[in-house]
């Protein structure tokens, strides 16, 4: 269950991250209410002191320290005159004295009733508020320490130092709750109406005040470098169990003295070692990023460290100023408050923290926030654009048109410009990328050029010589490296490719599997499978901090079924950036390619008789031939055509037509993911299956599901097959469609076109539940005139000699052209159209769709 739980929050950690951050501004906000409103204390600038009289068993409450020129001295009330009562109600004690004050409104007036000696005199006294300055800047830090850390953590949330600097944030939410426990029960507060709610806020407190104390002292000896000490294994368990003992130990004596026997002087004492751990926090803290500075070689390393420790050390002036040597200076704080507004000032460390993480991209952030701000702005302002021209349309039409067609015209407008907007939105941002990004544009053209070529270069040793090219020539990296698994002499990484390494015969043992495992759980919980240098030490029981003498920032792993081949090892980009954020997603793709093309080479070249492969390949064709519909069924109302060019001797694509009966019929087309002679295997046994299963009174979805049930323990892991299943039924003039991952259904009529895709996972990702409550079946209704054009993926993405994708777009203009004719034809034509685009270059993809006609 715990791995359970483990999982599900790795893979929604975002959602996660937001709603935490959503709920802890929240509090914070609570917070704030409770510092302005519910527990701000009326002020009248003197002190109150509670005497005992001499000649009665009561009490009564003295004058003192009136503050010259301040609302009560303007009253007339000076040091030795006894208040009777406020407003008419009697004043025994400074509890109730309170309580009456508290509830006059700032800057209204209160009437006092005084005695000075003998005389008896009323005097108005004019109100202020005074608020609590130490929460309020706690507050003002946790909420900006807050949104800096959520920003931090939704930039790399697989990063150590992120995740930890966000947890400060929660921490510091939570120790400024005490907020809601200011003067205690003196104010009308609804947290002390409830005792199970002041409870859990003043327990939560307490753990905010424990947990932040520790929290500090490990994220400054990680951060900006790591202290030598951190990466013992002993350092982080044993500094949150003393945490976990301390607070254990605090809630044992709060339950005895506090909550059971009322002893308010233990509580006291308790909140005051609380605050003395905090400010010990604070200045270990400070001396540990005061001696990370001094490590620090380049002024461009230690400017940002600089601004973060002057606020720093601001905060910590101002805590120890307040605290302990205002009052001593000014004296009492209803007469001079301004005087104890320095606290605030705590609140420029993380506001400082933002500034240097944003200008200096410190932690890895810069680049999504420049990413959002270009990529959101040129979206949104493209967006207008539409929406203007979509207006200024529908203006002109409404002028001509009755306003009974008005509505139906400007709903097809909006559904046009809707479809043409995001094709044209991410055209757009190519080309944003290119002008703003050009090293994550050249990466992905780089990449995108060796995906194509990878697969069609022979042999291990080349393959290896060009993935070397790639990143040294390409992308001009001066660090790089390949490895490759070796399991003789024990099992190890080895160094077979190299740009800039001191050790040229580097290894990484691997004897236990550790680093196997490690990947393969990156995997499972959803994490990217990589590992960067603030990571070496902490993972892998240190086996990559080698690594940090090569200057090497970024591993990424080579898997095949779970098994790591090899490994990429990354330094700086040209600029002199970290490899982060999207650029990440890259390299694990070209890494994936990269593996699969280097265990392709190594299962041919395992292969002794090649001859012998020839022939069972052409077999292969042969059969897989006559697995594919020769002649189509006949069924009056009308037309089919299919055809399946495979892009090697054979194939993964797959089509079939089964006839039920004179009015239904079921079309499918499938994609295995490969090509070859593996896909083609995998293909015919689909082919059988299908047979099997398409039935009369059986739906696509239940079909897809029953097969998927099937091949699920059969089909190699790294595989999976698409398919797209339709049942037409022309006694109910009806196409019931379901697609397993395959490319959508495009339906032309009039040179209207939609396209229809309902969701759905391919076959062999998932043995059931993901795979049956993804997929979707939809009806659709169909009528003469129609035209439905299913197909692979390698219809559209069919490339030229100048790597441009045929796409959807020339798909939509061809069909647009030809839907009347008929199905045959139009499918000859589309082959001729295909072959005339691609040229002199080779057919990568298998090529396979099918066109239904309805008479």
């Amino acid at each position: 269950m715990f791995n359970g739980l483990k999982i599900f929050l790795t893979k929604n950690k975002m959602k996660v991250a937001v709603a935490i951050t959503a709920l802890f501004l929240f509090i914070s906000a609570i917070n704030y209410v409770f510092i302005f409103n519910i527990t701000a204390q009326s002020n009248d600038e003197c002190l109150w002191t509670q005497k005992k009289y001499l000649t009665k068993d009561s009490t009564f409450i003295l004058i003192e320290q009136v503050k010259v020129e301040g609302v009560t001295w303007n009253a007339g009330i000076r040091d030795g005159d006894e208040l009777i009562a406020i407003d008419g109600r009697r004043t025994r004690n400074t509890f109730i004295a309170t309580q009456i004050l508290d509830k006059v409104q700032k800057g209204d007036y209160a009437t006092y009733t005084v005695r000075r000696g003998e005389v008896i005199f009323e005097a108005p006294v004019l109100v202020k508020k005074l608020i609590n300055f130490s929460g309020l800047a706690i507050n003002l830090l946790a909420t900006f320490w807050l949104v800096v850390g959520f920003i931090v953590f939704m930039a790399k949330p697989e990063g150590r130092i992120q995740r930890l600097f966000f947890k400060i944030g929660l921490m510091f939410v939570l120790l400024s709750s005490t907020s809601m426990l200011y003067r205690g029960n003196v104010v009308d507060s609804p947290i002390f109406k409830i005792p199970f709610l002041y409870l859990l806020v003043d327990n939560i407190a307490v753990l905010g005040f424990t947990l932040i104390t520790f929290m500090l002292i490990h994220f400054f000896s990680i951060f900006p470098k790591e202290f030598i000490y951190v990466s013992k294994k002993w350092f982080p368990k044993t500094l949150y169990i003393i945490a976990a003992l301390i607070f254990t130990l605090g809630l044992i004596i709060k339950i005895i003295f506090w909550y059971i026997n009322g002893n308010l002087s233990v509580y006291i004492l308790l909140n005051q070692i609380g605050g003395i751990m905090i400010l010990a926090a604070f200045i270990f803290g400070f001396v540990l990023l005061w001696i990370n500075y001094t490590r620090l070689k380049s002024k461009k390393e230690r400017l940002p460290i600089f601004i973060i420790l002057i606020a720093y050390f601001i905060g910590i002036a101002a805590i120890i100023y307040t605290n302990f040597i205002a009052s001593a200076v000014v004296g009492l704080i209803f007469n001079n408050p301004t005087f104890f507004t320095p606290i605030i000032l705590i609140a420029l460390l993380p506001i400082a923290f933002g500034y240097s993480i944003f200008r200096y991209s410190l932690m890895d952030v810069s680049i999504v926030i420049k990413n959002a701000i270009v990529y959101g702005t040129a979206t949104a302002t493209l967006a207008g654009l539409y929406f203007l021209l979509i207006y200024v349309i529908g203006q002109s039409i409404g002028s001509v048109l009755s306003d009974e067609y008005q509505g139906i015209i400007a709903g097809l407008i909006f559904v046009v410009f809707a479809v043409v907007f995001q094709s044209t939105k991410d055209k757009f941002q190519d080309l944003l990328t290119q002008k703003f990004y050009p090293e994550q544009f050249l990466l992905q053209k780089s990449l995108l050029k060796f995906s194509n070529e990878v697969a069609s270069i022979v042999g291990i040793e080349n393959i290896m010589d060009s993935t070397q090219q790639l990143y040294i020539k390409s992308l001009k990296l001066k660090k790089f490296g390949l490895m490759l698994f070796h399991n003789h002499h024990g099992n190890h990484f080895r160094i077979v490719r190299q740009e800039g390494f001191y050790n040229t015969n580097l290894k990484i043992f691997d004897e236990s599997g550790e680093i196997q495992n490690y990947f393969r759980n990156q995997i499972m919980l959803g994490k990217r499978p990589l590992l960067e240098q603030q990571d070496f030490k902490s993972n892998v029981e240190s086996k990559f901090a080698v690594l940090l003498e090569e200057e090497i920032y970024t591993v990424v792993p080579m898997i095949i079924k779970s098994k790591v081949i090899g490994l990429l090892l990354f330094g700086l980009k040209f600029s002199g950036s970290q490899f982060s954020g999207k650029d990440l997603d890259l390299l694990i793709s070209a890494a994936s390619q990269t593996a699969l093309s280097l265990e392709n080479a190594r299962l041919y070249e395992s292969e002794a008789d090649k001859q012998k492969i020839e022939r069972d390949l052409e077999n292969a064709r042969i059969i897989q031939e006559g697995l594919i519909p020769k002649k189509f069924p006949q069924l009056n109302g009308i037309e089919l055509f299919g055809q399946m060019i495979p892009a090697m001797q054979v194939g993964g694509d797959y089509f079939d037509l089964i006839k039920l009966s004179e009015k239904k019929l079921f079309i499918v087309i499938g994609d295995v993911s490969g090509k070859g002679l593996s896909a083609s295997l995998y293909m015919s046994k689909l082919q059988t299956m299908m047979k099997l299963y398409c039935r009369d009174r059986v739906s696509p979805k239940e079909i897809l599901s029953e097969i998927n049930a099937k091949m699920y323990d059969e089909i190699e892991k790294n595989w999976f097959i698409t398919i797209s299943l339709a049942l037409i039924d022309l006694e109910k003039r009806e196409l019931i469609y379901c697609r397993a991952g395959h490319t959508p259904l495009l339906k032309f009529n009039n040179s209207l076109y939609e396209l229809y895709q309902p969701s759905g996972v391919g076959i062999g990702l998932d043995k059931g539940d993901i795979f049956e409550s993804s997929l979707e079946e939809i009806i659709i209704k169909i009528k003469k005139g129609d035209l439905y054009f299913f197909f692979s993926d390698g219809v559209t993405e069919l490339m030229n000699e100048q790597e441009e994708l045929f796409g959807i777009g020339k798909l939509k203009l061809f069909l647009s052209e030809h839907q009347i004719e008929k199905t045959q034809l139009i499918g000859n034509q589309m082959m001729s159209s295909l072959n005339s685009f691609r040229g002199e270059i080779d057919q990568y993809d298998d090529i396979t769709f099918v066109l239904l006609k309805i008479l």
